[in-house]
């Protein structure tokens, strides 16, 4: 069963490393300060950071996943809008595991295990496929789970509501090619994302992501949760990222290659979307997440538009 396991490279290497991880790990400092902030506040200072981050990558992410005895080492690249590149390995010793990417057309996906099959998919054919309810690898989603989040003025938008511990929440009826999904957005009372919620039309829960230990790069003042913990339908369990010490912003280009789909010797590259992949494979069962916070989406009725 497929897990977008992210993975690669842990060592830091050297003193100008080391300064470098010390230099970025500093609290950050709250988004909002008003007591009791208003729906625009809340939604324009997440925007405002969100919009503030043009790229970042690090070579010293860890990933943890469920089953795993330890942590794995991962290389991650972000770039704008949905260039996204997650290369792993066991260890520096063991070869590339796993290879999960995305540029401005397609997303693929390659494990060394499991099958001798490359994923790929178109961005515009994934939200109408069958198969995106069993493979949970929209890479908007995962983007958005990563930190940038972002409040859509086509979206309609509700709240805030105050929680009984504190925190706000946000709930946006979000249009999509496959409906009207709900999302649910938990804000902490410094205007930190600590928890997004994904719905379908149905009310069912499909996707969240958990959000902690937030940081704030000097270079940029851009502020970031350094830990992601991510689940999604059709994952066996939670998935936890951390980030380890990003650079926000390079004004070096990245290896033109780095946003190119691969090729592995020995591995076919086959369509999601395409019949010869949901033929042989019949019906699967995507596995439910369990509803641990809160309750069904509320309905709103109240529309406003984030400018």
């Amino acid at each position: 069963m497929f897990i977008p396991i992210l993975l690669m490279c842990l060592c830091l290497t050297g003193c100008a490393s080391l300064q470098n991880l010390f230099k970025r790990r500093d609290a950050a400092p709250p988004l909002i300060t008003a007591a009791q902030p208003t729906l625009e506040q809340i939604t324009s200072a997440i925007n405002r950071n969100s919009h503030s981050i043009r790229n970042f990558t690090t070579e010293n992410a860890t990933v943890h996943i469920p089953g795993a005895l330890v942590p794995l080492n991962a290389r991650l690249t972000f770039e704008r809008p949905q260039r996204l590149r997650i290369q792993g390995a066991v260890s520096t010793l063991s070869g590339q595991e796993f290879d999960f990417g995305s540029n401005d057309d397609i997303f693929w996906l390659w494990t060394r295990r499991g099958t001798n099959e490359m994923w790929y998919c178109r961005h515009e054919l994934y939200p109408i496929s069958p198969i995106r309810s069993t493979i949970p690898i929209n890479p908007e989603w995962l983007i958005e789970a990563l930190g940038m989040v972002e409040f859509k003025p086509t979206d309609q938008h509700f709240g805030p509501t105050r929680m009984p511990d504190g925190t706000w929440e946000v709930v946006s009826h979000c249009q999509t090619p496959s409906g009207q999904y709900i999302k649910r957005t938990v804000v902490d009372a410094k205007g930190w994302v600590i928890r997004q919620e994904l719905y379908t039309p149905q009310n069912e829960l499909i996707a969240l992501a958990e959000s902690s230990d937030m940081q704030i790069d000097r270079g940029t003042g851009i502020i970031y949760a350094r830990r992601i913990t991510v689940q999604s339908q059709g994952m066996d369990g939670k998935m936890t990222i951390d980030l380890g010490s990003p650079t926000f912003n390079t004004s070096v280009s990245f290896d033109p290659l780095m946003f190119v789909m691969p090729t592995f010797e020995g591995y076919r590259a086959v369509d999601l979307s395409s019949p010869e992949f949901l033929q042989p494979r019949g019906v699967i069962m995507p596995t439910q997440i369990p509803h641990t916070i809160g309750s069904p989406v509320p309905q709103a009725n109240i529309q406003t538009v984030i400018r």
